[in-house]
């Protein structure tokens, strides 16, 4: 019950990592590059197989718009901003959050939080003439990290461990596919 309970506490945050990425604003902002349908192959994982519930491949939508030096990843919900490269084709998007790994079920335990980073890179396709951007690829990285002073012993190696060990990552081949934009529906 316990593995259950951290598993449904933990899963929205890695399955809605299209969601997670920076401060979400609710505004489009930027001029709109589209709406992309996105595959995520997994490339590496140091946290176990099937850890939090991660699966070889996944797929999402998201939205991109851009400006001058920011790039936009909107999930639905928000915008997160990231850096767009000088070449206008290059991007990185970055976030942290802190989870606190514990529930009512372990709050006699030991404190544990695990730092989540996540980070996408990709390179935009290039557009031909007046067309919109087709596509784009990258990688998807999650850090996963015990804070300081952090017990989360119980996380690796306790009746039911979620990860394999910790710190570990996870990093996903991504490819991204207009399906609609900049001005229709998906």
């Amino acid at each position: 019950m316990r593995k259950l309970t951290l598993l449904l506490a933990v899963l929205p945050a890695l399955v809605g990592c299209d969601k997670l990425l920076g401060s979400p604003t609710s505004e489009q902002p930027g001029g709109q590059l589209g709406t992309f349908h996105v595959t995520g192959t997994r490339a590496s994982n140091t946290c176990g197989e099937g850890a939090l519930g991660a699966t070889p491949t996944w797929e999402f939508n998201i939205d991109l718009a851009h400006e001058e030096g920011t790039i936009y990843w909107g999930t639905g919900t928000g915008y997160a901003a990231g850096v767009l490269a000088a070449d206008e084709v290059s991007f990185s998007v970055v976030s942290t959050s802190v989870v606190d790994m514990r529930t009512e079920e372990t709050l006699a335990y030991p404190p544990c939080s695990i730092e989540r980073r996540d980070t996408a890179t990709g390179t935009l396709d290039e557009a031909v003439g007046d067309e919109p951007v087709p596509g784009f690829t990258g990688r998807m990285t999650y850090q996963f990290a015990p804070t300081a002073d952090s017990e989360c012993i119980d996380l690796v190696a306790g009746e039911a461990p979620l990860f394999a060990t910790l710190p570990c990552s996870m990093a996903y081949a991504l490819e991204g596919v207009r399906i609609a934009g900049p001005e229709q529906e998906p």
